[in-house]
Parts: structure tokens; sequence; C-alpha cells
């Protein structure tokens, strides 16, 4: 359970590079002034710096409900295949949600993987709860 929960923050640090990237581009073309970023009002940011800092900013919505059954999993020591599974199938489905979310952006595919998402964390929380 220990490795996707490194790759669920691995997917945050790279998130966190490319906003950065983001914000460095949208200065150094101009789109954005450096003022902006004071309180992030005023001209609107590029959809580009919109859309990764949206998808941040949704990787500390649902993900921190999958590190507490992470954490309950290793702490109670209560691992099984099935609940591995579910882990890396929600870490996939989230990598799938954060490149649709900041590429193309197409709402049906990144609501479906989302979607699926929330199956493997609901379905590895019942598996949880079973164990408990």
């Amino acid at each position: 359970m220990i490795y996707p929960l490194f790759a669920m923050l691995l997917l945050i640090l790279i998130l966190f590079g490319a906003l950065f990237v983001a914000r460095m581009l949208a200065l150094y073309t101009e789109k954005v002034d450096l003022k902006y970023y004071e309180v992030f009002a005023g001209k609107q940011s590029p959809e580009y710096l919109t859309k990764v800092t949206n998808n941040l900013n949704n990787l500390f919505e649902v993900p921190p409900i999958f590190y507490m059954a992470v954490t309950l999993v290793l702490v109670l020591n209560i691992e099984t295949e099935t609940m591995l599974f579910n882990a890396w199938g929600f870490v996939v489905a989230r990598y799938l949600h954060s490149i649709v979310h900041i590429t193309f952006n197409n709402y049906l595919m990144r609501g479906s993987v989302f979607t699926i998402s929330i199956y493997y964390l609901v379905v590895l929380w019942l598996e949880i709860l079973e164990k408990i």
C-alpha cells in the first residue's frame, strides 16, 4: 500500500512543478503581471495556467480520503491484494484525470475517469470496513 501512496505524492510533486513552469511561462510571455500573484485577482490568467492550478487544487479534495484509507490499512496491518489493486486503480485513475484535465480537458472523459477513481476509492473503503 505504500507504493500507491508514494505514486500519489509523486503526482502532486509533478503538478507543483508543472504549476511553477506554467506560472513562469505566463510571466515570461507577459500574459500575467507579477502583481496578479499578490492576491490572484485582476487580469484573467491564461487557460493553461488555470487548468494546472485547478487540477492541483483537485488533488487536495478527494485524495485525502485515499490517504486516510491507506494510513488505516497500514496502521491496522490489514492489507489484501484486492485492497492493493483498488489503491492502484484509484492512483491510475487520478493520473489519467490529471492528464485529461491539463491537456485537452474533455469534460465527459474527465468526469468518467473521476467516477472510476471514486469507484475504486469506495470499494477500498468497503474492504477496510469489512476487515475492521
